[in-house]
């Protein structure tokens, strides 16, 4: 009788975490991982026939990761990209990027980046604290059949801790913890105050974070000058704070209700010396156009997200179970930037104030369903998604020499955006549960309706469009311990304000195109895996193909200025290789007992189809090897990185800078001298070596200064982490 059986083993795998300690249960789940955003139900990675990454808690915590970017630094095929004052500015899935990839957090959509080219103002979808996160999730192809729109190149999962990852017994407790952290590249001091409690049917959590530092320091060896030429960061101040409050309340067996609330603010004030004394000029002109000094910063961003949910076992001919949830998020992010204007075009002390808001209304409703068959049983998912979304942007110019107040240029309107799909998916169990068929099936229809203001006066008509996307895959289990998987996916973006209504007319002249087609792809995976006692390992090839991507269409010239327009145009093919393993070196090659590895690589070429070039939005070849050590009562132990990137030069511009391979080590060591603290200590960059990422590099050019865009050099960071015992209620 085969052993394959989807039900037990999850319901086993379950059982195991709740029962066993957290240092076990991250053990156990290094080889035997569960993860959610493939099939929208909680599935046996081995049952999945799609290629998906996950970093645990305890990855966060082991590697000692202080933001998105660095937790997910050693995974293959993905990378958080942006840094500085604006921060994060998206995720890079297999050479995708910006609005092509969907970021969630706890299932709700976070706002699609907006960068106008311009250095006063940017909003990004980088209101994070790693802190309160139990696990980052990462579905590397296309993924609009369960998350719609935005999801043509994969999406990024945050999920983030319930009352039950933080208490570790089942009757009525309290526990209290506090994590304190010091991180010498920005000089950053910050505290995580954590409370859970269980009394009878409610659970509740609270989180509360506060940061306080300054920049990121570059290499070190650049010129601490002003202007164009200087090479250490921008002088700044940061602070962050973050609320993170849950409750779940059991009604009866089959009602469980929760509402969360957070809230995460980022201030970051920077002296931009980098930019004083920087001029537009024009050969033929005796004077500069406009040159500027003086400029300081003040940027501040902030997230408030409001969620009420319902899990209702139903245990009806309609489903199992209906879980629901409704969701209010306001984003704002504002940029005060002061400076001095002289020449032809200044006008003296002035600030410019940019205000981007992003507020929506998302609601989320999915029916499970398990189907039991002479043949096998089938997972039934269905469900529907709405969101109602406001953009707006409120500039101004303040020009204190002059004494006016008037509006700033937008560059695009305020818009008004609603979304609503519908899909099914059925995962077949066959053949006693050796082979699993999954197809799915999804509807989206959207609307962008725009509205003109002071600042953008230009009416445009709405655009609005529908698209059906599918998928289909199939896993086959040879044995216990070696499958197969493939899938064929489809992805779709609709497209953004900005890539609708966005226009320019100063150096340039860019045309908005409200009647853009949303871009398309098919995606083709095929992979293996194995597993046993002692070892993990997948290999898996991909092809990705992009139709009616969105791109700046040349126009040619009006009087002396260039003409662009958005259209439908390019078609782009991405294709590559991607390898991961963990091996529990103790019992595969009889090491010493506790010593473990893991290996990475990811490959990948692309083109841009119509005209040849590459995309510059593909990453290098890079591999990561990893070797720790637990002690047997795990109480103290250690983790070595390597991580090898060979250099970018196949820009699609001949003149960009070419960003040079190189390799990094970094160290990392805890110690437990009793069970519920843990002290913690890194050296990252160890050999100091100084290098560049090739996303920071991509658009500079080989004349420009280089040592602006290093990274830090040899670096340090300690934290301590205290988890109290369990503090019992009585009933």
């Amino acid at each position: 009788m085969s052993t394959f059986n989807f039900k037990p083993n999850l319901l086993a795998t379950a059982i195991a975490f709740s029962f066993s300690s957290p240092l076990i249960a991250a053990e156990k789940s290094a080889l035997n991982e569960v993860v959610v955003s493939a099939t929208r139900t909680e599935q046996n990675i081995n049952d999945v026939s799609a290629s998906v990454e996950t970093v645990s808690n305890n990855e966060i915590d082991d590697t000692m990761a202080s933001d998105p970017k660095q937790a997910l630094q050693y995974t293959p095929g993905v990378d958080a990209q942006g840094s500085g004052r604006f921060g994060i500015s998206g995720y890079n899935i297999r050479g995708m990027e910006d609005s092509r990839v969907k970021v969630m957090v706890d299932g709700v959509q976070q706002p699609t980046s907006y960068n106008p080219g311009s250095n006063e103002q940017r909003f990004y979808p980088n209101d994070i604290e790693i802190d309160t996160l139990s696990a980052i999730e990462i579905n590397k192809g296309p993924s609009s059949i369960l998350y719609g729109s935005d999801a043509l190149g994969g999406v990024v999962l945050f999920k983030t801790k319930d009352p039950s990852d933080v208490l570790i017994n089942d009757g009525n407790e309290n526990r209290f913890g506090i994590k304190s952290s010091y991180t010498s590249a920005d000089e950053t001091f910050k505290n995580t105050l954590t409370w859970a409690m269980r009394q009878g049917k409610l659970e509740t959590l609270l989180m509360v974070t506060y940061a306080d530092g300054y920049e990121t320091e570059t290499y070190g060896d650049g010129a601490d000058i002003s202007g164009p030429d200087r090479g250490a960061a921008d002088p700044a101040d940061k602070n962050i704070g973050n609320v993170l409050g849950k409750a779940y309340y059991q009604i009866n067996d089959a009602h469980r209700i929760g509402l969360t609330v957070e809230y995460y603010q980022r201030q970051y004030d920077e002296d931009e010396l980098s930019y004083d004394g920087y001029s537009m000029t024009i050969p033929s002109m005796p004077m500069p156009l406009i040159t500027y000094n003086d400029s300081y910063n003040q940027d501040t961003s902030e997230r408030l997200r409001v969620g009420l949910s319902h899990d209702w076992s139903m245990n009806t001919l309609l489903a199992d179970q209906l879980a629901w949830s409704i969701n209010s998020q306001m984003s704002d992010s504002l940029s005060k930037n002061y400076d001095t204007t002289t020449g032809m075009m200044g006008t003296g002390k002035r600030m410019r104030k940019r205000d981007a808001s992003d507020d929506s209304i998302q609601f989320d409703a999915q029916f499970d369903k398990l189907i039991e068959a002479n043949h096998g049983f089938h997972q039934l998912t269905y469900g529907a998604n709405f969101m109602h979304n406001k953009f707006k942007i409120d500039n101004s110019d303040h020009k204190y020499d002059l004494a006016t107040v008037g509006p700033g240029n937008t560059g695009m309107p305020d818009a008004t955006l609603v979304k609503w799909g519908a899909f099914i998916q059925d995962q077949a169990f066959l053949l006693d549960e050796r082979v699993i068929l999954t197809a799915g099936l999804r509807y989206d229809s959207f609307k962008t309706s725009p509205k003109t203001d002071d600042g953008f006066t230009t009416e445009y008509p709405e655009n609005k469009s529908d698209s059906f996307t599918g998928k289909i895959g199939t896993v086959y289990h040879f044995s216990d311990h070696f499958s197969s998987f493939a899938q064929i996916s489809q992805g779709f973006k609709a497209p953004t304000v900005y890539d609708l209504y966005y226009s320019y007319n100063q150096g340039a002249i860019v045309d908005a195109n409200p009647d853009l087609q949303p871009e398309k792809s098919l995606s083709y995976e095929l992979g293996v895996r194995g597993q046993s006692q002692s070892a993990r390992f997948e290999l898996v090839g991909f092809y990705n193909d992009y139709s009616d991507f969105i791109t700046d269409q040349y126009l040619g010239k009006v009087g002396n200025k260039d003409h662009y327009s958005k259209s439908n145009i390019a078609n782009a093919e991405i294709y590559g290789v991607e390898f991961s393993s963990t091996i529990l070196l103790d019992q595969a090659f009889n090491a010493p007992q506790g010593i473990y590895s893991k290996f990475s690589v990811a490959y990948a070429e692309g083109r841009d189809k119509d005209s040849g070039d590459h995309l510059d939005s593909v990453a290098p070849l890079t591999g990561n090897v990893g070797v720790g050590y637990d002690s047997v009562n795990h109480t103290f132990g250690g983790l070595v990185n390597i991580t090898m990137a060979a250099s970018k030069n196949d820009w699609s511009q001949d003149d960009n800078f070419v960003a040079a391979g190189y390799s990094l080590v970094d160290l990392t060591t805890y110690y437990r001298p009793i069970q519920d603290l843990t002290l913690r200590a890194g050296l990252f960059n160890a050999l100091d070596k100084k290098y560049w990422l090739y996303s920071e590099l991509n658009g500079k050019k080989s004349g420009e200064n280089q040592d602006f865009y290093t990274q830090s050099g040899r670096n340090w960071g300690v934290s301590l982490d205290y988890q109290s015992k369990a503090l019992l209620i009585n009933r």
